[in-house]
């Protein structure tokens, strides 16, 4: 052989060619081999996942209802405090000062009333009784002038002094009792002395109220976890200074999805764990559902009771839940990423009929991470297209190479 090199890399090329060649031809005498796995029958469990935060029920929320220097703080972050125990004290210089002004507005007043009722009835009283025997005398003695004069005994000039002595005598006699009348209880005088009286206590119990504000008290036994408040700042009615937990279980207060919210309901059981300590994990009861949507986010808040409340657990730490919104027994499974389009509205499979790959709809239930469960459109056993061959398409020739499960 005159040239055995060229000999040789023509024989090389030739086999490279045919064995392309093959390549290029087998799959459409002989089929794609695809990768299959199995219907198998078994348990899954399907969970929502949420997360959110540790939260105390009906915590409250401390502010100042005026506008003041805060003067002292009692509490610091944690601790204890019973309803009604003094949490901030704010300067009560000028609303002390007010209380006092009323106090003694209304010691005035009842000391006007009370003159009224021992001193200035008692005495118009008795000037009622002196202006009426005056009266008295003035009419009998008018009577017997005018008597008198009937016989022509007394002059006209006596005559009419008398009359003029009854008038006067009649007029201060009705000054006199109108004078008992308005200090009587009902009276005019009496009642703008219980008006004054009323008023005066009504400015003192608004200072009272006006001091009681600069004292903000416990409003409740619990748990102080949040201070936003030091001495010497001035408070702003409205603003946050102190948030007070109650002395009760956490719960925990999570955002779902609202596409999940027909898949769950109060009593679900999940399981839950604080990122702060992901290794751990505590059950959850779901206890409530919010009734409205928050737009924004396009969630719902679910709120869930504890089993037992880990001690490691504190306010606001952030908790990731699983929700088991469907537990199946014994039924059929098939690999999640299996299924074409198992999150739309036509769910389907590839099996190999007659040496092609058909499309057959499947009817899907409960899944997980990995798995989906099988109600309609394949048995148990029967072999599907795995994901590996995601390029295969309906109608296509394809051979099985191996099978999973």
């Amino acid at each position: 052989m005159k040239h055995p090199v060229r000999t040789l890399v023509l024989l090389l090329l030739a086999a490279a060619l045919a064995y392309g060649a093959y390549l290029l031809l087998a799959p459409r005498l002989f089929g794609v081999p695809v990768a299959t796995v199995s219907v198998t029958r078994g348990d899954i469990v399907e969970t929502v996942v949420a997360s959110g935060r540790a939260e105390t029920p009906s915590g409250v929320d401390v502010a100042s209802q005026v506008i003041g220097t805060v003067a002292r703080v009692f509490v610091d972050e944690g601790s204890r405090v019973k309803a009604g125990d003094p949490l901030i004290r704010l300067d009560d210089r000028q609303t002390a000062a007010g209380v006092e002004q009323a106090e003694a507005a209304l010691k005035q007043a009842e000391v006007k009333r009370r003159q009224l009722v021992e001193l200035t009835l008692p005495v118009a009283r008795q000037t009622l009784l002196q202006m009426e025997a005056t009266r008295t005398n003035a009419r009998a003695q008018l009577d017997r002038a005018l008597r008198l004069a009937d016989r022509s005994v007394a002059s006209g000039a006596s005559v009419e002094a008398l009359q003029r002595a009854f008038d006067v005598a009649d007029a201060q006699w009705r000054a006199a009792e109108l004078a008992v009348a308005s200090a009587s209880p009902g009276g005019g005088e009496s009642a703008l002395a219980e008006a004054a009286l009323a008023e005066s206590a009504a400015k003192l119990r608004v200072a009272e109220a006006q001091l009681a504000l600069t004292r903000i008290n416990a409003p409740i036994d619990g748990l102080v976890t949040a201070r936003d408040v030091e001495e010497g700042v001035v408070a702003q009615p409205g603003k946050v200074l102190l948030h007070v937990a109650p002395l009760k279980p956490k719960q925990l207060v999570v955002q779902v999805d609202e596409r999940n919210l027909s898949r769950i309901r109060p009593g679900q059981k999940a399981v839950a764990s604080a990122d702060a300590r992901p290794d751990v994990t505590f059950g959850a009861t779901l206890a409530s559902i919010d009734s409205t949507i928050d737009a924004d986010r396009g969630s719902v808040e679910v709120k869930f009771s504890l089993v037992k409340e880990p001690e490691f657990l504190k306010e606001n730490m952030t908790v990731s839940v699983d929700i088991e919104v469907a537990r199946r027994q014994a039924t059929l499974l098939l690999p999640l990423n299996a299924v074409r389009d198992a999150a739309g509205q036509k769910p389907s499979v590839l099996v190999v009929e007659d040496g092609q790959a058909a499309e057959r709809p499947v009817t899907l239930g409960a899944r997980d991470a990995e798995m989906v469960e099988i109600l309609q459109g394949l048995k148990e056993g029967e072999v599907v297209i795995s994901n590996a061959n995601a390029r295969i398409e309906p109608g296509q020739k394809v051979r099985i190479a191996g099978a999973k499960g």
